[in-house]
């Protein structure tokens, strides 16, 4: 486009300078022919002007195209685009420059204010996507954070994770009602069985979790990632604890309600089982047996249970000096404990709280929902309040959370069972 441009333009200016020098080299050129030679000249310097104009535009739009071009090999390709153009899940790459590395990012960070050219370098080719927070946070610090948060909050493997919630909550409805059968339909002519029901509603108010981890500078540049890796670590495991913790006994009073405190809030013996004079998993098995007779689909049971109770009930024996045998028989020996009970899996949760040991609960997990705001924000600083003075960088990750176990609680997917 750009040569048929430079061709027009070399023609039409070739063109004006032909008529202007008849202009010039013939004296006893007639009145007619001059203006004649005026009218086209002024024509053809039109048509030039506008052949300049769409050079510009084409050079500009070549330049602001390569300038793309540029940007796109510097910027890496998140996993979130590379799913959206349909090539599925993709390996992050590990990105370095000299010495720094996506493990050791926040050295390059502190570094990069000092002028450091490596680190300046470094700090152009970092990730820069929504998954961060417009933080310049590579993604898969992201993704390691996420993967500590999950391996701290065990309901995170038996309940579904909604992401990307909007608003400040979500509205859970639900059957106040239970489900009874169905009448045999009478004789031709009689009504048909009309049942009456009402939906109850409860609301899962998303609340912002969030921590703050402080490095040294000093350390940063020293220990080659693993501050960074520690940081990661830390602050996943504590943003999966409070989403447990919030799970298993939030109190409903500014933070969400738990199981627990459903259980507290609204009575029904019903969903209530006691230990008798039985091994704990005979109480546990009456506990999924009462669950089950609500006709609740027994593919998504769970139990749940402190750790206490967890190994009590494993290495629990019958008899004297275990004559009987262990009451939850370990496949593979004593070495290699269950992790299910009469087909059922049990997990134990590191956060149970003290006050409830003795108590784990029987869910249809696969039922509930715990809602997720924008996902993991990432920010880094090493000015914010008295980082500055200190010399630290501080790195915060926070995330919005949700979850109401009320209404879940409420249409029977939970059996408590005390005693333990």
């Amino acid at each position: 486009m750009s040569t048929e441009l430079d061709n027009k333009i070399e023609e039409m200016t070739e063109g004006i300078k032909a008529l202007a020098s008849e202009l010039k080299d013939k004296s006893d050129i007639g009145l007619d022919r001059i203006q004649a030679i005026e009218t086209e000249i002024a024509s053809r310097d039109g048509q030039l002007e506008e052949l300049l104009v769409a050079k510009r535009r084409v050079e500009t739009e070549d330049r602001v195209k390569a300038l793309e071009a540029r940007m796109s090999d510097m910027r890496p390709a998140s996993k979130a685009a590379a799913i959206l153009k349909g090539t599925g899940d993709v390996a992050l790459a590990q990105k370095s420059y000299g010495k720094y590395n996506e493990d050791n990012f926040l050295s390059a960070l502190v570094d990069a204010r000092k002028g450091i050219p490596d680190a300046q370098a470094f700090k152009a080719v970092l990730g820069t996507s929504n998954a961060t927070g417009l933080s310049i946070v590579p993604n898969n610090f992201v993704a390691g954070l996420v993967e500590f948060a999950a391996a701290g909050n065990v309901y995170r493997q038996i309940m579904n994770v909604v992401t990307g919630v909007q608003g400040a909550g979500v509205d859970i409805p639900y059957d106040a009602d239970e489900i009874t059968a169905a009448l045999k339909q009478g004789a031709n002519g009689s009504n048909k069985d009309i049942r009456d029901f009402n939906f109850g509603e409860a609301t899962a108010t998303l609340y912002t979790i969030a921590q703050i981890a402080d490095i040294g500078n000093q350390l940063l540049r020293q220990s080659n990632g693993a501050a960074e890796a520690s940081a990661r670590r830390r602050l996943g495991k504590s943003i999966g604890a409070a989403e447990a913790i919030y799970i298993n006994s939030g109190t409903g009073s500014s933070q969400p309600v738990g199981i627990l405190q459903a259980f507290a809030t609204t009575f029904n013996s019903n969903y209530i089982t006691t230990l008798s004079s039985e091994p704990r998993g005979a109480a546990l098995g009456r506990g999924i047996g009462a669950l089950e007779t609500r006709a609740h689909d027994s593919s998504g049971l769970a139990i749940v249970m402190s750790p206490t109770d967890f190994w009590e009930a494993t290495v629990e024996g019958l008899g004297t000096a275990y004559a009987g045998g262990w009451a939850m028989d370990p496949t593979g020996g004593a070495t290699v404990p269950r992790i299910s009970l009469w087909g059922v899996p049990v997990y134990r949760d590191p956060y149970w709280p003290t006050a409830s040991v003795g108590t784990a609960i029987v869910g249809d997990f696969a039922v509930c929902d715990m809602y997720l705001g924008q996902d993991y924000r990432i920010d880094v600083s090493s000015e914010g309040g008295s980082r500055f003075d200190q010399n630290v960088t501080g790195f915060r990750a926070e995330e919005e959370f949700g979850f109401n176990a009320t209404a879940y609680y409420l249409t029977g997917h939970f059996q408590r069972v005390n005693g333990l």
